[in-house]
């Protein structure tokens, strides 16, 4: 019985000691595991970081009897993320694990997406196993498979380019009136009462005026006589230029205290023999009762004299021809031409500054367009929206000048404001950039689509297929556009020169961040002299930029080095 009793002891301390030593064997030996990681440093794109490892257990390791639990972590300062972990198990362990052969070993392979956070760029990840044999658990050193996390796309400026509504603002406007001189039938002299009726009366009078207006100046004068259809040609020549003649000599003997009706050049002429397009509209608008048949007679012949004849074949139609058509037809014009002069560019600025409220609306577009300060533009658009309360534009315009501020909340009223005056492409192009801007990508995307034809949503839209980590729509999308984000785009498209030249190219290829993103390309074309000299001008113009670039896993084979360590201090 005593014997028995030390055997069974015996027994127990020997398959405890087994057991134990089976974890510590393979714990002892746990550099034999074979690890590889893709990518080795991991990258984040569109806000998720991807893994994904292989893990190799060479022949004669693994005990049959061993279940193991590896759970790849992202550790970082200050904070920690355990992933999905991977579960192993020993060929004699009943379970659904993934089974590890002793004699011949095994592999395992491992996926995993996690959400990207900014504490997580300067990080390594690393492998914890955990193994149980029997009653026994014991933990493995923690092995370092990876470091840090690539986070370049989180640079990605989340900003698109508004679209000013363009002003109608015409300094130089031309303007016209037109005065007739009519004539008997075959006649050319001029009658005196022709002089007299309200329509010349009026003519004198207007040009009285622009002389006397120092915002109107003369153009020219049109003098265009006519000759009715009927009758021969020879005689209709005759008569249309002796009226020409007439009517030349009337205006310059009526107006020749004006220096401009002295001029010869100030004159052009024009003179129709039969004004066959004049009779068919004289028709056309009369009452008479065969109008379309003398229209279709007319269309129907191109010869004129065949046209006429068959006019007067219908006789009592000619009669009435001859009583209301044709006489209006035996005419002169005098068509004179001015042109408004419009105020001047500091003519609009002064009487803003004095009294706006006598600007037109397109004035003061005018005005806010032409201003290169953008608190001028919030000051003049904020007074067109006070005096044309109903005009969009400038609500819009005040949008994009307040988005250019800065002032987001103040932009996204106004052009909320334009939009209910007319959604058109122009508003929601603004409104896009407004929601990019609150971060809402699903609103300004649905924004940007609705701006057809408007050349800066694509812009916008080259934002959201950055985040969305679609590098070569992106590209697409800004073009022949250089901004700080169309050279990101390349970058991440990898097109390293072209994003040194987009962020070479743009109006913002002066700020800091350009400067980075051209470090960046350099280390990753491994020229240390493009990296260098535009890191330190990035440092230079943002000192902030030095404790990101010291943690920025871009930069990574470059942190033991002097000239790395000297900009970055």
């Amino acid at each position: 019985m005593k014997k028995t009793l030390i055997f069974v002891l015996a027994a127990a301390t020997i398959f405890s000691l087994s057991s134990c030593n089976g974890l510590k064997k393979m714990i002892e030996n746990a550099e034999d595991i074979n690890y590889s990681v893709n990518p080795q440093v991991l990258e984040m794109h569109a806000g998720q970081v991807a893994v994904s490892i292989n893990g190799n257990f060479p022949e004669k390791y693994f005990n049959k009897k061993v279940t193991a639990t590896i759970t790849p972590t992202l550790v970082w300062e200050g904070g920690e993320k355990a992933l999905t972990p991977v579960y192993v198990q020993g060929e004699k362990i009943e379970g659904n694990a993934k089974v590890i052969e002793y004699k011949t070993g095994g592999s395992f392979s491992y996926n995993e997406k996690f959400d990207y956070a900014p504490e997580m760029r300067r990080s390594h990840l690393e492998l914890r196993i955990s193994a149980t044999k029997g009653s026994k658990t014991q933990d493995f050193e923690p092995e370092v498979i990876a470091e840090g996390i690539i986070a370049t796309p989180a640079l990605v400026k989340m900003v698109g380019k508004s679209s000013t509504a363009k002003d109608k603002f015409v300094k130089d406007i031309p303007e016209s009136t037109m005065g007739q001189i009519n004539y008997d039938k075959n006649r050319a002299d001029l009658k005196n009462s022709e002089t007299k009726r309200d329509e010349m009366v009026a003519l004198k009078d207007y040009v009285k005026a622009v002389s006397e207006d120092d915002r109107k100046e003369f153009v020219g004068v049109e003098l265009i006589s006519y000759a009715s259809p009927e009758g021969s040609m020879e005689i209709n020549s005759k008569v249309s230029n002796d009226r020409s003649k007439t009517v030349d000599k009337y205006v310059k003997n009526e107006f020749k205290k004006i220096e401009d009706f002295t001029k010869d050049d100030f004159f052009k002429y024009l003179v129709t023999e039969e004004d066959w397009d004049g009779f068919k509209k004289v028709v056309s608008a009369s009452d008479l009762a065969d109008k379309d048949m003398i229209i279709r007679v007319v269309n129907m012949n191109s010869d004129p004299v065949k046209r006429e004849e068959e006019i007067r074949n219908m006789t009592s139609t000619f009669e009435e021809l001859e009583k209301v058509v044709l006489p209006l037809l035996r005419r002169s014009e005098i068509k004179v031409n001015i042109m408004l002069i419009g105020h001047t560019d500091e003519e609009i600025e002064s009487i803003f500054n004095t009294d706006p409220s006598t600007l037109t609306v397109e004035e003061l577009l005018y005005l806010g367009n032409l201003s290169t300060s953008n608190d001028k533009k919030i000051a003049v658009y904020s007074k067109t929206t006070e005096l044309y309360p109903k005009e969009w534009r400038g609500f819009n315009n005040l949008a994009c000048a307040q988005y250019k501020a800065g002032d987001i909340a103040a932009s996204k009223t106004s052009i909320e404001k334009a939009k209910s005056l007319e959604a058109n492409a122009t508003v929601f192009n603004n409104l896009g950039n407004v929601y990019l801007s609150e971060g809402n990508i699903k609103e300004a995307e649905t924004n940007f689509k609705s701006a057809t034809g408007v050349p800066e949503a694509s812009l916008g839209q080259g934002v959201i297929a950055i985040k969305n980590g679609q590098y070569k729509n992106a590209v697409d999308f800004y073009g022949s556009n250089n901004c700080f984000n169309a050279g990101l785009a390349k970058l991440m498209n990898g097109d390293y020169d072209g994003a040194v030249k987009a962020a070479d190219g743009g109006e913002d290829k002066d700020n800091a961040y350009n400067f980075y993103l051209k470090a960046i390309a350099g280390a990753r074309k491994n020229d240390t002299d493009l990296m260098f000299n535009n890191l330190r001008t990035a440092c230079t113009k943002d000192a902030s930029l030095k404790e990101f670039a010291a943690k920025d896993m871009e930069f990574f084979k470059y942190f033991e080095n002097d000239t790395f360590k000297s900009i970055v201090k």
